[in-house]
């Protein structure tokens, strides 16, 4: 008898969820990732810095 499937680590999801975000480069992709996830580590301290610069990079001419 099988019982509930575990939960995933949701650290795991988010980890994906930026990486992903990251290749598209858009952004748009880098916003949806900030606004989804305001609160998480990932985009305090240096990773701010780094999804600011891929927004500005992705929207530079």
């Amino acid at each position: 008898m099988k019982g509930p499937v575990p939960a995933r680590d949701p650290q795991i999801a988010v980890q994906e969820e930026y990486e992903i975000a990251r290749q598209r480069g858009t952004a748009q992709a880098l916003e949806l990732f900030i606004s989804r996830q305001p609160d998480d580590t990932l985009i305090r301290g240096q990773n701010t810095k780094t999804i600011a610069n891929l927004v500005i990079e992705s929207t530079a001419f």
